[in-house]
This record gives C-alpha cells, sequence and structure tokens, in this order.
C-alpha cells in the first residue's frame, strides 16, 4: 500500500507567542521539570511525572494522566540547546490515537528577547504526517500556551 506523502511545509505548524517575563524564565519554563508540570499539560490532564535534562544528548519525558483516567507519554531526545535562545528536541506522543502514536516529529523553539520583560517565543512542530496530528497539535500547544502565559501572570 503506498501513500502520499505531505511536502515538507505541509507537514508543520508555527505559532508565534509574546510572553511578558524575561526571556531567562521563559526557558527555564521549558527546561525546568518543576514548571514544565504546571503549564505543558492539556486541560483536564494532570501531570505524574516530568522529566528533563536539557543538553544535547540529554532526554526528556513527561507522563500525564488524561480526564478519562488514560496515560500519556511523551518521550524526546534534546538535538540543541542554547540557554535563552533555542531548544531542538525530537517529540514523540504515545495514548494519543492511532496515526498520532508513536513516530517522532521535531520541536524547534526559539526565544528572542523583545525588551527586558518581554520575551517572544516561536514553536516549530516539524514532521507531522497527517492533518489531523497537525490540527491536534496546533490546539494543544495554543491550550499550553495560554496556560504559560497566565503563568507568568499570576
Amino acid at each position: 500500500m503506498s501513500r502520499a506523502v505531505p511536502a515538507a511545509e505541509e507537514q508543520s505548524i508555527t505559532l508565534v507567542r509574546v510572553i511578558d517575563a524575561p526571556v531567562a524564565e521563559v526557558f527555564a519554563a521549558w527546561t525546568n521539570p518543576m514548571i514544565v508540570r504546571r503549564w505543558m499539560v492539556p486541560m483536564l490532564c494532570r501531570a505524574l511525572e516530568v522529566e528533563a535534562d536539557p543538553r544535547p544528548g540529554g532526554t526528556f519525558r513527561m507522563v500525564l494522566k488524561g480526564p478519562l483516567g488514560g496515560r500519556h507519554v511523551t518521550t524526546g531526545e534534546y538535538r540543541e540547546v542554547v540557554p535563552n535562545r533555542r531548544l531542538v528536541q525530537t517529540w514523540v506522543l504515545e495514548g494519543y490515537g492511532k496515526t498520532l502514536d508513536r513516530y517522532p516529529t521535531v520541536l524547534t523553539v526559539d526565544f528572542r528577547e523583545l525588551g527586558q520583560r518581554t520575551t517572544e517565543v516561536t514553536i516549530r512542530q516539524e514532521q507531522l504526517r497527517t492533518k489531523q496530528d497537525r490540527s491536534g497539535n496546533l490546539m494543544g500547544w495554543k491550550l499550553c500556551l495560554r496556560k504559560l502565559e497566565k503563568l507568568f501572570r499570576a
């Protein structure tokens, strides 16, 4: 069975957000497991475990409990870590449905200081195989970014 593979630009999503916080604090929110567990969790889910070793070759692992009790696991390996500037890592989801499960995507997060207390965050997730995967990830990142913005307003 052969299947058409979408062009690279059709396999990615990009989001840009401006966060009212210093770039070092926003970067820490992506790399410190104690902070990650507070915002990188879709609505109605709960973080059970979050581990991060943000260095090239280091790993990331997050275990969530869904609203119906199911476990969702995200794992990855950091490929590039430039403090306060960029993170590049693989991103593998498990427990989210047949099409999305267990294939690696690449997540790139760029941080740009716009002012002393303002940071622009650009998220690009690549190698998403289906339209459903792209729309699901896009919605998930939007929800999580809202929580990140609220985290810094508190």
